[in-house]
């Protein structure tokens, strides 16, 4: 069993939005509790350091979900069909689980219309 962060995304994250995720994303580097994927600008991409679980993905752009050959064309039926794109990363509670927990709050807060939803199994 595992400890799971929900999201739902309606639409690409504009400019501004995503300078205050990234800001954000940097000051929790510092932390020292994630190891980050910065490869990337147009993604926030982390799991913990030393014992994760899966990696947090959060795309500013909308379409970069539907590019993966392996389930693009899947994501982009269900987003066409919901009006959003469903997202979760499974974290078993290990210590960065509240580093996702935070980029989903903040990234609610900040664009109320991009991350319509976000939940967890708490």
């Amino acid at each position: 069993m595992g400890y799971t962060n929900y999201w739902h995304q309606k639409r690409s994250f504009t400019d501004d939005e995503w300078k205050e995720l990234t800001e954000e994303y940097d000051y929790l580097k510092d932390g020292g509790r994630i190891e980050p994927y910065d490869e990337n600008p147009d993604q926030i991409a982390f799991n913990a350091k030393g014992n994760g679980c899966e990696t947090f993905v959060l795309n500013k752009n909308l379409d970069d979900y539907f590019k993966s050959e392996h389930m693009g064309s899947y994501y982009k039926e269900k987003y066409e069909k919901d009006g959003y794109h469903f997202d979760f990363c499974k974290t078993r509670m290990f210590s960065y689980d509240i580093d996702v927990w935070h980029m989903l709050r903040l990234a609610r807060a900040a664009a109320p219309e991009t991350i319509i939803h976000i939940s967890r199994d708490r």
